[in-house]
């Protein structure tokens, strides 16, 4: 299983989306998720694909993730976000 510590958690929260190495970051469309696994095996998928779980890149673009206990679903989420990536593109 997947272990992060504490503090190892917080060195990559505290990482600057204005001054990192875009290089050093994992492309977030490189990241698959199988919808179908719980939500607990679905971080740790993502975890484990990750270099920083709080910053990806996304082709030229620095992408800061929020985590929540609450609220909508990853899904929710990159759902969301496709309609507006779609709605940009028409």
């Amino acid at each position: 299983m997947f272990n992060l510590t504490e503090e190892e958690l917080k060195k990559m929260e505290a990482v600057d989306i204005r001054t990192v190495d875009i290089n050093t970051l994992t492309d977030i469309r490189d990241i698959q998720i199988d919808s179908k696994m719980s939500t607990e095996k679905k971080l740790i998928s993502f975890a484990e694909q990750s270099n920083n779980l709080y910053l990806h890149r996304f082709g030229d673009y620095v992408v800061k993730v929020k985590f929540q206990q609450d609220g909508y679903t990853i899904d929710d989420k990159m759902e969301e976000y496709l309609k507006h990536l779609m709605e940009i593109q028409i």
